[in-house]
């Protein structure tokens, strides 16, 4: 693989001269020939005839033949050399900029491509009293190692194709000069990728990482990933899947091996996705709509890797929704996909109510244990990645055997999810409602579920009356979130929450019209609503991203009153603050009932999930700035005069605050700490925003406000408390 010292140092200007001398040649052959034919052949016409003349002008016809495929080949070789110096030149642009990152955040980056914390805050005597920090630096230090890791392979591959196109025939053939080879390495790296694929035999350890390499450097380049399946197909593509994924019998493989197959199986199935996408700005291309179209059909046939060990191979349906999981896909085809994937679950075991027994034994996951055998688990993780689906999916039915099937009862209600990590793939994760949740959480955001970083989507009206219907549902019903093995699902709900908080906190009081949704509002009902969140914020990851969606939507709210001109101020201010309350009252209550009567989960569980997790701070502020503004608001700027930041920062502090007092003593003495804490804060809040407002307070006027506020909160977390123990029969 090229070395980080040899691509941040390499001089790419002798290649790009190179290139510019090769784009001017076919010019200077084209004037050759063209005084070729004027001095030689033109003056010898009328003027030389006989057998001589006859075969002096076939071998002069040759001779300019040659001279148009020299400024053919010569023009292919300048494009090449163009397109390999844009490859590397971008490659070498992306490593300076992470090299710099990495220096500005601390990061020491090693010759061999180690990667080494060296942040001065981690041998502080505070670091440990940072919650958070540790995790965060590593999560930092895992995207630098793999993002550097991406540029080298993708340097390395274009290095190597390059030298294989200018290597191929490079001096013609007996015929004369080349003309029908290489112009792009994009051609080059999907010959080459796709050859591997066709091989009939098993591929060398050198063969696999040839062949990762290429897909990890092209995966998501439509010329390049339309190229490769046109190249192979659609069998072929589970067939050396499968081989790949279930070496023989008694065949040892390393960590590094099994790492090695585990990423091919992400970048495979991410350029089979990028594939299916090629074609969505344009004119349909029929071998990518025929690769579609033979995916569906090789569904409903089996691919055994091992004839000679068992007669039991994988369905289609379970290789490709295990290469599905990874990257985006076409909306269409998996539209299609999925009704096939419920029609065959359909008409086989119980008509969908025993997939364990249509899916599972005999079948059985290769040695190396990648893979899924639940199809479905696959397809949820496909619809996570990919919104539009998600939503268009989950929002529809379909027409099975002559009966209506709607696709969210189906998933929610009706189908057996089978357990264990064989059936998901995830030895963390081995409930397929899980996925179930991935799909949900992208259908109702508009985002990957798993794309921390993305900026958030409006809400549409289709997504705001699927969380409805969720909401509704769940809520009629909690034990489908109630129960292990659904009770997965929570941390899930719990995003999607928080994604809805304004939605939450207009449903529990907004008289004065104060908070606002995020695009399309979802109407949420509190006769569902609250038993929906009581269910759900059991969740340790789910309680802290309702909490933390809570207060950050409450601080914006505070902002907007602040910087109006309410005619009773107190009022105003009362009425964004209560519904923060009462969304604290039923978390507080839900916490109680995790850890003293479900023992689903500890005080521990809980505070930890405080320590690692902030996102849904600066989300929530991001998706309430942008609702105020009419805007998607990006986190920065000011409300108010206010550092967005330190807003962010303000309410980092408070639930982690909050949560600990809250942690303290049993039942009774926590929901104490939880009903002062909601108070304290919400108090903390309100001093903040019109400190920042540029309002003129007495400090009299301000410590009332202040008062009514804390007691709007306390009055809300009575009222959610209350309110959860009653629906919950205490």
């Amino acid at each position: 693989m090229v070395s980080i010292p040899y691509l941040d140092k390499a001089d790419l200007g002798p290649l790009a001269d190179a290139a510019a001398s090769w784009k001017a040649l076919p010019a200077k052959y084209e004037a050759l020939q063209r005084e070729f034919e004027q001095r030689v052949i033109n003056h010898l016409k009328g003027h030389w005839e006989g057998e001589a003349a006859d075969a002096a002008f076939v071998t002069m016809g040759k001779a300019r033949t040659e001279y148009e495929n020299a400024a053919t080949e010569a023009d292919r070789i300048g494009k090449l050399l163009l397109d390999a110096h844009g490859e590397f030149a971008a490659s070498q642009k992306q490593l300076h900029a992470l090299l710099d990152e990495a220096r500005s955040d601390h990061y020491k980056v090693y010759d061999d491509g180690r990667v080494e914390d060296v942040d001065p805050r981690q041998d502080s005597p505070t670091a440990s009293g940072t919650p958070g920090l540790a995790e965060e630096r590593k999560k930092k230090l895992d995207s630098l190692v793999s993002r550097l890791t991406n540029v080298l392979a993708a340097a390395t591959a274009a290095d190597e194709a390059a030298s294989a196109a200018l290597e191929r025939d490079g001096n013609g053939d007996s015929q004369g000069f080349n003309t029908s080879v290489y112009t792009t390495l994009d051609a080059v790296e999907a010959d080459q990728a796709a050859a591997l694929m066709n091989k009939k035999d098993r591929l060398s350890e050198a063969e696999i990482t040839k062949l990762n390499l290429l897909l990890a450097a092209n995966k998501d380049d439509p010329e390049f990933s339309r190229d490769f399946v046109k190249k192979t197909s659609a069998d072929t593509v589970l067939n050396k899947y499968n081989e790949l994924m279930s070496p023989p019998a008694g065949t040892t493989l390393s960590k590094a091996q099994l790492a090695q197959l585990k990423e091919l199986k992400a970048n495979l199935g991410t350029t089979i996705g990028t594939a299916t996408t090629s074609d969505d700005k344009g004119a349909p291309d029929k071998d990518i709509t025929r690769f579609q179209n033979d995916l569906l059909k090789a569904g409903q046939r089996d691919f055994n890797a091992n004839p000679s060990e068992s007669p039991y191979g994988l369905s289609g349906y379970q290789l490709t929704s295990s290469l599905m999981s990874e990257g985006k896909w076409d909306k269409e085809f998996l539209q299609d996909y999925g009704d096939a994937l419920i029609t065959a679950e359909k008409n086989g075991a119980n008509a969908g109510q025993n997939p364990d027994a249509y899916w599972g034994y005999p079948r059985s996951l290769g040695s190396t244990n990648i893979g899924a055998l639940d199809p479905m688990a696959g397809y949820m993780d496909a619809l996570g990645h990919n919104p539009d689906a998600s939503t268009e999916f989950l929002t529809s039915d379909a027409t099975i055997n002559g009966e209506k099937v709607d696709h969210l009862d189906y998933l929610l209600k009706d189908r057996h999810w089978p357990e264990g990590p064989g059936y998901t793939g995830d030895s963390g994760n081995p409930s397929g409602y899980n996925n179930l949740g991935h799909a949900l959480e992208s259908a109702t955001s508009g985002r990957s579920y798993d794309d921390e970083g993305a900026a958030p989507v409006k809400h549409t009206p289709e997504r705001a009356a699927l969380m409805k219907e969720v909401v509704d549902t769940i809520g009629g019903d909690p034990s489908l979130a109630s129960d292990s093995p659904r009770d997965a699902m929570r941390d899930s709900l719990g995003n999607m929450t928080a994604e809805y908080m304004a939605d939450v906190q207009g449903a529990i009081a907004n008289e004065q019209g104060t908070i606002k949704p995020f695009g399309a509002d979802a109407h949420l009902d509190m006769g569902t609503l609250e038993p929906f969140i009581s269910t759900v914020g059991r969740d340790p990851d789910a309680y802290v991203a309702i909490t933390e969606a809570s207060k950050a939507n409450t601080a914006i709210w505070m902002q907007e009153v602040a910087k109006g001109d309410p005619s009773n101020l107190t009022a105003a201010m009362e009425n964004v603050t209560y519904p923060g309350g009462v969304v604290a009252g039923f978390l507080s209550d839900s916490r109680n009932q995790a850890i003293f009567e479900e023992h689903s989960a500890s005080d521990k569980d809980f505070n930890d999930a405080v320590a690692t997790g902030d996102k849904w701070v600066g989300r929530g502020l991001g998706m309430a700035v942008g609702a105020a503004t009419g805007t998607a608001a990006p986190i920065v700027g000011t409300i108010a005069g206010w550092a967005v930041e330190d807003i962010q920062a303000m309410v980092v502090e408070q639930v982690q605050k909050d949560t600990t007092d809250e942690a303290k003593g049993e039942a009774a003495t926590k929901y104490a700490e939880g009903w002062n804490a909601v108070g304290k804060s919400s108090a903390a809040s309100v001093r903040e925003a019109i400190e920042n407002s540029g309002r003129h307070m007495s400090k009299d006027d301000l410590n009332q406000l202040a008062g009514s506020v804390e007691q709007a909160a306390k009055s809300g977390h009575t009222a959610g408390a209350t309110w959860n123990s009653s629906v919950n029969g205490r």
